[in-house]
């Protein structure tokens, strides 16, 4: 069966709120605090990098669950806006779509979430795709998710690869600080962890080692190094990429996830893993130049030239 989609991406969906200001601190007593500005914003890591990939010119579906309400029927017209295929995003009347607000200063950020239906995903949700959902299917904010979502995980990855998608993931930060991936990993071509992830997972503090500890585990790891850029580990051979810095920050919420999206396109356009890392490097670059993780993300020329001409 021929995918018709380039990229699935499974994971959350919900807005983003983002406050900034000098300071943003609130404080009770029922104060009133002023802010600079206010942003409801396209939030959740899957659709972050989801826009990501179709503004650099792939067809991407997502896969994600919403709640019945307004904020629901909200962030999915803003994704589907975006041209990203809303098919596989499903609505749940029990619970309310999930909500994230980020107090931004200009050094740090403070984030308070409501679940809501952020991780309602289920194993039935992952039932209910094709078989090769697409080109390649990436799994994102895997330690949100569900107990039950993750251990059905592997073997319906197994079924996508069976059929010849290719498979991503990205776990982001466990909040319970277990970081386990349980045989998740033999079912991944791609991990695409930051680098306090990485050594989380790996129990390896310097980051040559952990790269190396994962790279053994998994045909391709590519490590995001904030403001130092990008390592990858291709089937043993290491490469980095320092990032420009030359552009203003405005912001750096979903970078990570512009990075991810970045990468994938690398890789589906046949680039080879250090050109993959070059292209991830400049798409992150270039996403924190506004508020939010979508509103300055690139086109492919863009963050191409920024890629390959510097």
């Amino acid at each position: 069966m021929v995918a018709e989609l380039d990229l699935l991406v499974v994971g959350d969906l919900n807005p983003d709120l983002i406050l900034r200001g000098e300071d943003v601190r609130p404080r009770f007593g029922q104060v009133e605090t002023i802010v600079d500005s206010a942003d409801l914003v396209i939030g959740g890591s899957a659709a972050i990098a989801a826009v990501a990939a179709c503004r650099l010119g792939l067809s991407v579906g997502l896969c994600a669950v919403v709640g019945d309400d307004r904020r629901g029927e909200t962030i999915r017209s803003f994704v589907e806006a975006e041209g990203v295929n809303t098919d596989a995003v499903r609505s749940d009347a029990r619970m309310p779509t999930g909500l994230t607000v980020i107090l931004a200063e200009r050094d740090d950020r403070a984030i308070l979430t409501s679940l809501g239906t952020i991780a309602a995903l289920t194993s039935g949700d992952l039932a209910a795709l094709r078989d090769a959902p697409a080109r390649h299917v990436h799994i994102a904010s895997y330690y949100l998710m569900s107990d039950a979502y993750r251990s059905g995980l592997a073997q319906h990855l197994s079924r996508f690869r069976n059929a010849g998608s290719t498979v991503s993931l990205d776990t982001n930060w466990d909040p319970s600080e277990l970081w386990d991936l349980a045989d998740v990993l033999a079912e991944v071509d791609v991990f695409l962890p930051n680098e306090a992830e990485l050594r989380a997972i790996t129990r390896k503090e310097m980051i040559e080692e952990a790269l190396s500890s994962m790279g053994a585990q998994v045909p391709t790891v590519a490590v995001k190094l904030g403001v130092r850029g990008g390592a990858v580990i291709s089937n043993g051979s290491v490469s980095s990429v320092a990032a420009d810095r030359s552009g203003y920050v405005i912001d750096t919420v979903g970078a990570g996830d512009s990075f991810d999206a970045g990468f994938i396109t690398g890789v589906l356009s046949g680039r080879s893993a250090p050109d993959s890392l070059r292209l991830a490097v400049a798409v992150g670059t270039l996403s924190t130049r506004g508020s939010g993780g979508t509103a300055s993300q690139p086109s492919l020329d863009e963050a191409a030239g920024l890629a390959f001409t510097t």
